[in-house]
């Protein structure tokens, strides 16, 4: 909390033919210009400042290791799509595998601003594609579908939205789907962590 400001400062008035006006002394010009800095400076660092932090939103990260869940693929009556081999501290593709789908939750705090989306990892062949989106879903009893927000299309290369991205709790849900296809069965691909940027 700020306090209330008090001035500190009081200007004694000088009277003609009375008082000698002088650089030096208690009453002296320097010294009341002193006083008025330090005056000026409690106030900017003691109530102007801590309101203007106060105001400006800082720049948070969430940096998440991917824990995915496989889902059903809808044009092969219900079989999972290939999945990700979860590793400790991160995911990668199967060495005998051309593609790996998998998705997982995402809490984000109500109304901040998505400003970012990056993935990091490791890619032997730049055959393919590996994309991670972050998409939202109407909280409603039905299965419509979600609604792409944000997308990383590249490791190490942060993706950023077309539109203002605001993270509405009471009206989504939202998760992020990490999907690799036409990838290079030998070559490793991996990811280790998806970071979102938000303020």
């Amino acid at each position: 909390m700020v306090d209330i400001y008090v001035p500190k400062f009081i200007h004694k008035d000088w009277i003609d033919n009375q008082d000698r006006v002088q650089a030096g002394g208690d009453e002296g010009l320097n010294n009341r210009f002193h006083r008025l800095e330090d005056e000026f400076a409690g106030l900017a660092n003691n109530q102007i400042n801590p309101i203007i932090r106060g105001l400006a939103k800082p720049v948070m990260h969430l940096t998440l290791v991917p824990v995915l869940t496989p889902y059903p693929d809808p044009d092969a009556g219900g079989d999972l799509m290939p999945t990700w081999d979860q590793a400790l501290d991160m995911v990668e593709k199967p060495e005998d595998a051309t593609e790996a789908h998998g998705f997982m939750n995402v809490v984000l705090p109500d109304g901040v601003k998505v400003t970012s989306l990056l993935m990091t990892g490791i890619r032997e062949s730049p055959a393919g594609s590996v994309t991670a989106v972050l998409k939202r879903r109407e909280i409603r009893n039905n299965d419509d579908g979600a609604e792409p927000v944000l997308t990383a299309d590249a490791l190490d290369t942060p993706g950023l939205p077309g539109a203002e991205v605001v993270i509405s709790n009471e009206t989504h849900r939202y998760f992020l789907m990490l999907d690799a296809e036409g990838a290079d069965e030998n070559r490793a691909l991996k990811v280790f962590c998806i970071q979102l940027t938000y303020g």
